[in-house]
């Protein structure tokens, strides 16, 4: 897998001699809870959502192999899980070579599976601090948007779980990933148009956050072109997720999935839920990114840390895990689901059940499913499969609907 990792960035590099642009170097920017770019001005609550409040040049970088491309930390104007205004970050990434293909350059708002609890874990910070950010998933999947910009797409990604880092908050990060593409649009020396040919994709938690937006987009952002969605070991049913890791290496994943939500909607009490223990333990990892969480709660259960030992069929709590999962809506851009038969972290049937429903709804689904497998695995396995998706749709040709 590392080498297969090292050549995506290698694919990138190709495109351009790696010259970094004019931009603030990584080693100048501090983490972002120190960052003052990161904070919002006074009276941006009255902005029109996707407004850009701020923005600068960085330099970036995926696993701190600096990218041929221009880059920009834009911050912006978003709602929270409450439509509650919230500033959000994003980067928007334009490689330097001139677009050869037809029509206008694509835009591809990539999502992360930013999967953690601290700001500098967040891709924004991860694609300037490259190897400073690995404990973060953000950096592993900088190569991932590295072999976007390699066939010459524009990409966005936004650190979608907000200011306060509300892992697995879905509306949350629908309206930032959504709001994120607008900001991408109206960043003037991106020069991106805003009709071009857009796709989003995302892998795992990053599936999540693009899902949201698929669910959110009719709503929110109707202008906005979608022309496909691919969506990677999806957790479209966070209880049925959490139930499967339970007790296994990944439970870290939904202690600090409870977490976040606790954040998100406070007025829920979930940490009501937890012993004094339980609490001190959430309190320890409030800042955690992915690896963190994993390693410090592996092969633990959720019932360890709360009141009550059967946790899962507390009403609370399965009210907010079914209020922030997914739903499947029609979307008039073709989807492309993957998903390993045998991810041992969100079970295949999960993602199964979204696309019943999305095509119920009336969507056009193209189904994979590669025999065995695991969740890491398909992260770099199924990559392809998704680009050339994508590229298909910018391509104007036809998408194979699975539906029907």
């Amino acid at each position: 897998m590392r080498a297969r990792l090292w050549s995506l960035i290698l694919a990138a590099a190709a495109s351009a001699s790696l010259v970094v642009g004019a931009g603030t170097a990584s080693g100048d920017l501090p983490v972002p809870a120190e960052d003052a770019f990161y904070q919002a001005p006074a009276g941006y609550e009255a902005e029109p959502a996707g407004t850009i409040l701020r923005s600068r040049p960085v330099a970036a970088t995926a696993l701190s192999v600096p990218l041929p491309v221009d880059s920009w930390q834009v911050l912006y104007k978003s709602v929270d899980s409450h439509r509650a205004p919230v500033a959000d970050v994003a980067t928007v990434l334009v490689p330097r070579t001139p677009w050869t293909g037809d029509g206008v350059r694509p835009l591809v708002s990539y999502q992360t599976a930013e999967d953690s609890l601290g700001s500098r874990c967040a891709p924004s910070y991860a694609l300037t601090a490259g190897l400073g950010a690995a404990t973060s998933n953000a950096a592993t999947e900088s190569v991932m948007i590295a072999y976007l910009l390699s066939r010459g797409w524009a990409v966005v990604t936004a650190d979608y779980e907000g200011p306060q880092s509300e892992f697995l908050a879905g509306p949350q990060s629908g309206y930032a990933v959504l709001d994120g593409i607008r900001a991408a649009t109206h960043l003037a020396p991106a020069g991106l148009d805003a009709n071009a040919p857009t796709g989003l994709w995302g892998y795992s938690g990053g599936a999540f956050a693009t899902a949201w937006a698929a669910q959110l987009q009719p709503a929110h952002a109707p202008e906005l072109r979608m022309d496909g969605i691919a969506l990677g070991g999806l957790p479209a049913d966070l209880e049925a997720a959490m139930r499967n890791v339970d007790g296994g290496y990944g439970f870290g994943l939904t202690f600090g999935g409870l977490i976040g939500i606790d954040r998100a909607y406070p007025e829920d009490r979930l940490s009501e839920l937890f012993t004094a223990e339980g609490r001190a333990a959430m309190q320890a990892s409030n800042a955690d990114c992915t690896v963190e969480l994993i390693a410090n709660h592996a092969f633990r259960s959720l019932h360890d840390y709360t009141v009550d030992p059967r946790p899962f069929d507390v009403p609370s709590l399965r009210e907010a895990l079914a209020e922030n999962s997914p739903t499947a809506v029609g979307t008039t851009a073709p989807i492309y689901s993957y998903h390993a038969s045998g991810d041992e972290l969100v079970p295949v049937a999960v993602h199964d059940e979204y696309v019943r429903r999305a095509c119920d709804a009336g969507s056009t689904v193209q189904v994979v499913r590669p025999p065995g497998g695991s969740h890491n695995t398909t992260l770099i396995s199924g990559a392809q499969g998704a680009i050339d998706f994508l590229a298909a749709r910018f391509a104007g040709e036809p998408a194979i609907d699975d539906c029907r």
